[in-house]
C-alpha cells in the first residue's frame, strides 16, 4: 500500500542524525508502526555535511560539520557496522605530537600523557615548556588536595582551577575541553559534559591518580581516540537517509503542535495541511522545538527557550605541501582564549585522516566564532580568508594563495551545556505532554555517539509504549 501523508503513529520533526537514527530504529524494530520524518530544509543530514571538491589536481574531502566521532563511545560505530559500513571506518592517524597549543604566539607541544585536563605521566609534564614551574607545582597539588563535598555540579573553570590551578585551566583545559563544546569554561557544566572527572575525584581523591589508575588497569596501548569514514562523516547520514527515504519529506517546516479531540496530535506546517500522530519526536534545535510546542506545552517551551547556543564556523583551504615552509608536527593546533586570536583552532585534515587530499597537497581547516571569537563570525568572506591566511603565514610560513576555500557558518551551531544542565533538561522533559519527546544535541550530548545513543533509547521507549501490532505495512 502506498504511504498516505495524513495520519501516523510517530511523527519525527528534524532530519539530522538524531531524527534519522530514531526513524531507522523504528523501521527495524517496529515495522508495524506508521512513521514519518519531516525536515524543514531541503537537505537531510543536519550539521553532518561532507563535500567532495574535485579539482584538476585531484579530489579533496571537506567537512563542514563534525569530521570524526569519539571511538571510546561505541554507539556511532555500532550503528555504522549495523548499516554495513564497517569497511568504511578509519582510525585517526597516530602521531607522536598530535596537538600543539599556542601560548603568547609560540607553539608548544601538548605533553605526552595529558588526558584532556590532567597529566598521567610526570616526566613529560615536568619537561614541558607550556607551563611554568609554579603552575606545574600547583597542578601536582591535585595529588594531595581533598575531595570536594559541595554542589554535585560546577563549572569546568571552577573544577579545574580547584583541582589543578589556573595555569592548567588557561593553557590546557580551556582550549582542549571547552573547545570540544565551543563553550566558555566559566559556564560549562562538568556534570553534563565530563562526569568522569567528578567520579575520579570522588573515587580516587585525585583526578591525576584516577586517570593513572585507569591507564594501568587497561594494560594495553590506547586505542585510537577518534574514528571517521573513508569519504567523510556524511557516509553515516547518507546510509541512514537511504534506509528512511520512503518515510522522509524535506522542505516541511513544522510550525506548531496541538491536541485533537481524539487525543492525537495535530502536526501543523508553515505551508501545507496538518497531519496527525499519536507520538511526536522533536529532533529539531531547541529554539525550533520551543516554538513548535508553545501552545501545547507552554512551560516546557519557556524552559527550552532559555537554552543557549553559540555561533560556530569553519574555513577549509588547500595548499601544495611545498608551499608550507614550517610544517607542524601533528595534525592539530588549539588556541587558548587568552591569546585573543581571531581563530580558535586549526586541523590539518589531510594529516588527521587518510584520503582527505591528493598526495602532494595539504588540506587545512580553521575554526572560528563562539565565545572566543564572536566578531569573526560576521566577517565578510574576503576578510575572513585574509585573516586566515595571515594566521597561516605566522604559524606555518605559508605565503601562497589557496587552491580553493570553503566557508561554513552555523549561527546557532553549538548548544551550551551550562551549569545545572542535567536538572534543566530533566525539568523540560517532566513538563512535556504525553507522547512528546525531545532528542538531539541540545540535551544529552553533542557528539555523534551520544546523539545516536539517545535516539536509540527514544526509539526503544516508543516501541515499548506502543500498543499497535500487526498493522498493515504502508
Amino acid at each position: 500500500m502506498a504511504q498516505t501523508w495524513d495520519s501516523f503513529d510517530v511523527a519525527i520533526v528534524g532530519g539530522g542524525i538524531a531524527g534519522l537514527s530514531v526513524a531507522y530504529r523504528l523501521i527495524c524494530d517496529a515495522p508495524w508502526l506508521r512513521v514519518a520524518l519531516f525536515e524543514a530544509t531541503d537537505r537531510i543530514g543536519g550539521k553532518v555535511l561532507t563535500e567532495r571538491v574535485e579539482t584538476e589536481h585531484g579530489s579533496f574531502i571537506v567537512e563542514a560539520g563534525p569530521d570524526a566521532y569519539l571511538a571510546q563511545k561505541p554507539w556511532a560505530r555500532d550503528l555504522a557496522i549495523e548499516l554495513g559500513l564497517g569497511d568504511e571506518i578509519i582510525p585517526i592517524n597516530r602521531s607522536a605530537f598530535p596537538v600543539q597549543l599556542m601560548k603568547q604566539g609560540t607553539l608548544h607541544d601538548l605533553p605526552d600523557g595529558i588526558r584532556l585536563i590532567a597529566p598521567t605521566k610526570a616526566i613529560p609534564f615536568a619537561r614541558s615548556s607550556l607551563l611554568g614551574p609554579l603552575e606545574k607545582l600547583r597542578a601536582a597539588g591535585d595529588l594531595v588536595k581533598p575531595s570536594h563535598s559541595g554542589s554535585p555540579d560546577e563549572s569546568l573553570s571552577s573544577f579545574v582551577r580547584r583541582r589543578l590551578g589556573t595555569g592548567v585551566l588557561d593553557w590546557i583545559a580551556e582550549p582542549l575541553v571547552a573547545g570540544i563544546y565551543n563553550a566558555d569554561p566559566q559556564h560549562l557544566s562538568v556534570a553534563a559534559t565530563f562526569p568522569q572527572f567528578l567520579e575520579l575525584e570522588a573515587g580516587h581523591r585525585s583526578v591525576i591518580r584516577g586517570l593513572r589508575a585507569n591507564r594501568v588497569q587497561t594494560g594495553k596501548p590506547a586505542p585510537p581516540l577518534f574514528e571517521s569514514f573513508r569519504v567523510g562523516t556524511a557516509t553515516l547520514v547518507d546510509a541512514l537517509a537511504r534506509r528512511t527515504q520512503h518515510i522522509s519529506r524535506t522542505a516541511c517546516r513544522v510550525s506548531g503542535l496541538s491536541r485533537t479531540a481524539a487525543g492525537m496530535y495535530s502536526v501543523e506546517f508553515q505551508d501545507g495541511n496538518p497531519v496527525t500522530a499519536k507520538w511526536v519526536v522533536l529532533a529539531a534545535p531547541a529554539e525550533a522545538a520551543a516554538r513548535i510546542i508553545r501552545c501545547t506545552a507552554p512551560d516546557a517551551s519557556r524552559q527550552l527557550s532559555t537554552l543557549r547556543t553559540e555561533t560556530a564556523g569553519t574555513i577549509s583551504m588547500a595548499f601544495r605541501k611545498n608551499e608550507i615552509h614550517r610544517p607542524m608536527k601533528g595534525y592539530g593546533l588549539v588556541i587558548p582564549a587568552r591569546e585573543g586570536a581571531e581563530f580558535n583552532a586549526m586541523t590539518i585534515a589531510s594529516e588527521k585522516f587518510p584520503g582527505r587530499a591528493p598526495e602532494s597537497w595539504t588540506l587545512l581547516r580553521l575554526f572560528f566564532g563562539g565565545y572566543r571569537s564572536p566578531s569573526t563570525i560576521i566577517l565578510d568572506e574576503p576578510d575572513l580568508i585574509k585573516s586566515a591566511i595571515s594566521l597561516l603565514s605566522k604559524v606555518m610560513g605559508i605565503d601562497a594563495k589557496p587552491l580553493f576555500t570553503r566557508v561554513t557558518r552555523w549561527p546557532a551551531g553549538s548548544p551550551q551545556y551550562d551549569v545545572g544542565h542535567l536538572d534543566r533538561i530533566k525539568s523540560v522533559r517532566a513538563s512535556l505532554p504525553p507522547n512528546v519527546s525531545i532528542i538531539g544535541s541540545p540535551y544529552d550530548g553533542v557528539g555523534l555517539p551520544d546523539i545516536t545513543r539517545s535516539a536509540t533509547d527514544c526509539a526503544k521507549q516508543l516501541v515499548a509504549s506502543s500498543q499497535i501490532s500487526h498493522c498493515s505495512p504502508f
